[in-house]
């Protein structure tokens, strides 16, 4: 009995041995989340806002541990913290990590992390203004030839004149040539003088311009500007007239929770802005020159609010940093340039170079030369914080002889809302060297110039200026001005100004000005104003209503009076000028009473105009200043055509019409009213963008589509009676690709916008192709019915 027991015992023993093995190893082979009972989803918040669900892990002591990719899903920089690989995957203790906190709501299930905002992505908000999305960039092979012609003529009869000009562009890729010349007739003598002729290449991605042959060019303030036949090479920013190349203001932060910011310019405001959590930077806010508050309010979900104010001084005499500006030209002089057509003096060469070393310092040098003499000198402007803009140029010149010259120049410059000052100093030796023009003295013959000015203007109060500047002379006669002038809107489109001046240059002079203009409307001006200076006085009423873009009218007339101790006048001078489509036309008179008795007539009549060629067109219309282009809309006549919401024009009986004032690099919205197109047409875009090249000109194109139905049954003839062919795909091929319709009931078909012409059409018949032909005729209906067709031949 006792066996048997020890046994059972011993039996029992054994089961309870390898059932707590078993439960051993099932425990180290389960995956850890079956091991963890605290592992579970939460509802994720970071600094107020929600990142969604995660899979995360309570510990004991109540710390929670997340994957580390989480965490940086999250938007998280994961700071330093306590790291535990799970199944693999590392995951961070959150009570670890630095510069973090958290609160676990139990309830919701909601994990609420508060990290600082270094730890969370930089939001960038850029200031710079949005360029269009779409631009068309063309670059059409295109010339043009614009002319115009001047008669004056009156009494005295000497006075009569003729002066033709002309000038002739021609574009082929990035190549311009352009070349302009003049031609003067009078009773004693005529002449004809070409003017420049030279070959600009641009490089609109770098802002690069290369010209050969005639150019003008100038080195800066102790320098002149030189007429040169040679080479030059420049870094224009023009070419990009949207990019900004001075410093512009920039405000950071950072805020904890979502946040809205206020951004203001000046006191006005100029944007709002959503902030997330983490660090923001609000960069290139732009400015008119002067110095200007930026202040950014922010206010979080709370109604708590952080202001941050940031002056900052906005010059366009200085360039960002890490940005170049450059000129450098060489060629032969020109001499007596706009007298003669081909007179080129000796070798010179006329540079200058800045670099932005700084938002606040742009260093350069700058010089130029003959063979008869040269100067070289650095200069800088520097941004002294908010006060404004000082500027420094030096140079030193050497001339064939051996002498030595130098010359300096210091300004000061400063706009703050309603007060600018401005400061200049500019000293110059006898023997400094610049290159300047036959028999032309050096630098004017200055040896010293002091200028001062000082400005207050507001709305309210109007605006009041005063000027000082005192020049003197290596020798001859130095000169002094002192000069005030006043100047207030007072309503009613009615402004006043006034001004005097004392200027003395051998001898002294008073001027005495006052004035009130008047704008009635639109494009209309009244004026009036009294004179007196040196014991002349003079009364003058004018009217002027501005010339439109496009084509119309404007007009100037002028009546003044001149009294003085030697005689007494009236001079009326009225003139007109009519922009019309193929060309502009003016007409002008002068008439004037000396005394009571007739004196001087003067008559001027004048015709302007241009004739382009883009696009195998050539076309004709007003003067063209600067790019032109050729808009097409089909073949429709009439239709309205808009440059920057200014009407230009309507279309000819081709469906075109010449834009002769596109601007060069600009974004220029070109636009058509939709609603000058017939019922029976459909456009596929109403609005354009262009900005062409340098002097170019372009294709506009607005694609226009004849609306035209083409109906008919179709069949097919079987045992000799003709059968509708119904519910089956007809295929027809048209401009290289395949339009696919339908039959129905009948063989009935429709169609739209094939085409006058004969079309080849196919449909599936017994597993076999079935050709049959379409003609259209040229018509103008909207519906054409081409009646019951046969497919035959069955392939």
């Amino acid at each position: 009995m006792r066996s048997v027991r020890g046994r059972a015992s011993h039996r029992a023993a054994r089961r309870r041995a390898s059932l707590l093995l078993s439960l051993l190893l099932g425990f180290l082979f389960l995956p850890s989340a079956a091991r963890c009972e605290d592992t579970f989803y939460v509802k994720v918040f970071l600094n107020g806002e929600e990142k969604g669900e995660f899979l995360v892990r309570l510990l004991d002591d109540g710390d929670f541990q997340v994957r580390t990719v989480d965490l940086a899903a999250m938007g998280l920089s994961v700071p330093a913290g306590r790291t535990t690989e799970i199944d693999g995957e590392p995951h961070r203790s959150i009570r670890s990590l630095e510069k973090m906190s958290f609160v676990f709501r139990e309830k919701t299930l909601s994990l609420e992390m508060t990290a600082h905002p270094s730890l969370l992505p930089m939001r960038v908000v850029d200031f710079r203004p949005p360029r269009q999305p779409k631009v068309l960039y063309p670059n059409d092979p295109s010339g043009f030839f614009n002319y115009g012609v001047t008669w004056t003529g009156g009494n005295p009869g000497d006075a009569e004149s003729l002066d033709v000009t002309g000038q002739v562009g021609a574009r082929r890729g990035d190549f311009l040539f352009l070349s302009d010349a003049a031609f003067e007739k009078t009773r004693a003598d005529r002449r004809l003088v070409r003017l420049s002729t030279n070959v600009t290449r641009d490089r609109r991605e770098d802002l690069q311009r290369l010209v050969f042959g005639d150019l003008s060019a100038s080195s800066g303030d102790l320098g002149t500007g030189v007429n040169l036949g040679g080479i030059g090479f420049s870094k224009v920013y023009r070419i990009d007239p949207y990019f900004l190349r001075y410093p512009l203001a920039g405000v950071g932060g950072m805020v904890t929770l979502p946040s809205e910011a206020e951004v203001y310019l000046g006191g006005a405001r100029i944007r709002t802005e959503k902030l997330p959590p983490g660090r923001f930077e609000l960069k290139n806010i732009s400015s008119l020159g002067g110095r200007n508050d930026v202040t950014v309010v922010i206010r979080d979900p709370f109604g708590r609010e952080q202001r941050i104010v940031y002056p900052f001084y906005f010059a366009e005499t200085l360039l960002e940093k890490g940005l170049h500006e450059y000129s450098y030209n060489v060629g032969f002089l020109r001499r007596k340039f706009g007298e003669e057509s081909d007179r080129y003096g000796p070798i010179a060469f006329s540079v200058f170079h800045n670099y932005g070393v700084s938002d606040r310092v742009t260093l350069g040098g700058r010089g130029e030369g003959t063979g008869d003499g040269a100067n070289l000198g650095p200069q800088a402007a520097f941004r002294v914080g908010d006060a404004g803009i000082v500027g420094l140029s030096l140079a030193g010149s050497v001339r064939r002889d051996g002498r030595l010259g130098a010359a300096g120049e210091a300004t000061h410059s400063f706009q703050g809302g309603p007060v600018s000052t401005r400061i200049l100093l500019k000293g110059v030796s006898r023997a400094y060297a610049v290159a300047a023009e036959e028999g032309r003295d050096s630098a004017d013959g200055v040896l010293y110039e002091v200028a001062a000015g000082a400005g207050y203007g507001t709305p309210r109060m109007g605006t009041l200026s005063a000027d000082f500047d005192y020049l003197k002379r290596h020798s001859g006669t130095d000169r002094r001005s002192v000069a005030v002038a006043y100047s207030r809107n007072i309503g009613w489109n009615v402004s006043v100004l006034g001004s005097f001046r004392n200027a003395r240059e051998g001898e002294t002079v008073n001027e005495f000005m006052l004035g009130v203009n008047y704008y009635p409307g639109r494009d209309l001006s009244l004026a009036a104003s009294y004179r007196e200076a040196d014991g002349v006085r003079t009364e003058t009423v004018q009217a002027r209503k501005n010339l439109p873009a496009g084509e119309g009218w404007g007009y100037n007339v002028s009546v003044d009076r001149l009294d003085s101790t030697a005689l007494s006048s009236t001079a009326v001078n009225p003139s007109v000028q009519y922009n019309a489509k193929f060309g502009s036309y003016a007409a002008e008179y002068r008439g004037e009473r000396i005394d009571g008795s007739r004196g001087n007539d003067l008559v001027r009549l004048s015709a302007y105009g241009g004739v382009a060629y883009v696009g195998e067109t050539i076309g004709f219309s007003r003067p063209i200043t600067d790019s032109f282009g050729l808009v097409t809309v089909g073949s429709l006549e009439g239709i309205r055509v808009y440059h920057n919401n200014q009407e230009m024009g309507r279309t000819d009986g081709q469906g075109k019409l010449f834009l002769p004032s596109l601007g060069s690099y600009y974004e220029n919205q070109i636009s058509i009213a939709d609603k000058d197109v017939p019922i029976d047409y459909s456009l596929r875009e109403i609005f354009k963008v262009v900005s062409p090249p340098l002097r170019s000109g372009s294709r506009i194109p607005f694609e226009v589509k004849r609306f035209q139905a083409v109906t008919g049954t179709l069949g097919s003839r079987r045992d000799g009676e003709w059968k509708p062919t119904e519910y089956v795909e007809v295929l027809l091929p048209a401009e290289g690709k395949e339009i696919a319709f339908p039959t129905g009931k009948g063989g009935e078909f429709y169609v739209e916008d094939l085409g006058s012409g004969t079309h080849v059409a196919s449909v599936e018949q017994g597993g076999k192709r079935c050709l049959f032909e379409m003609t259209v005729p040229a018509t103008d209906d909207l519906i054409v019915d081409l009646g019951r067709l046969t497919c035959e031949d069955p392939r």
